[in-house]
């Protein structure tokens, strides 16, 4: 989502143009992927539940898969900014995601956490939850 709402930081946006379709397109193929899978959407590069020999959590891009690089579609992290972002192009569906992430429990002390990481191998089977028919992960990273 960053990469395709990038431009919306430092430059105005006019109607009828092929970046404003692009805006709304980006924006509307997640909020459908997000429904397909029935969770929140918002899919952009970020910090995931994976950790490097210093301790440190990595970071990489992550997309939907039908616009995304091959293999993306095994990995499934949200990222909240990216709805942040999105409220420059869908106000309304922006918040209501916000809100279903804070209903959730996807915040704490300082705001919302950075990803919430829903990809199945990298949480141990007690930690992955029942949804859509397969075992997914719910986590923060």
């Amino acid at each position: 989502m960053f990469e395709y709402l990038m431009p919306l930081l430092v430059m105005p946006t006019y109607g009828d143009t092929l970046l404003n379709q692009t805006y709304q397109a980006a924006v509307e193929r997640q909020i459908a992927y997000g429904r397909s899978l029935g969770l929140p959407w918002g899919i952009s590069e970020s910090g995931y539940n994976a950790i490097d020999v210093h301790r440190n959590y990595q970071y990489r891009a992550f997309g939907v898969p039908v616009w995304a690089q091959k293999g993306i579609s095994r990995r499934l992290v949200i990222a909240p900014y990216a709805s942040a972002l999105a409220l420059m192009v869908a106000p309304e569906e922006a918040c209501l995601n916000l809100q279903r992430l804070a209903a959730e429990g996807l915040e704490g002390e300082y705001g919302f956490y950075e990803a919430i990481d829903y990809t199945p191998s990298r949480l141990p089977r007690e930690k992955r939850a029942p949804w859509s028919g397969r075992s997914w992960p719910i986590t923060r990273a």
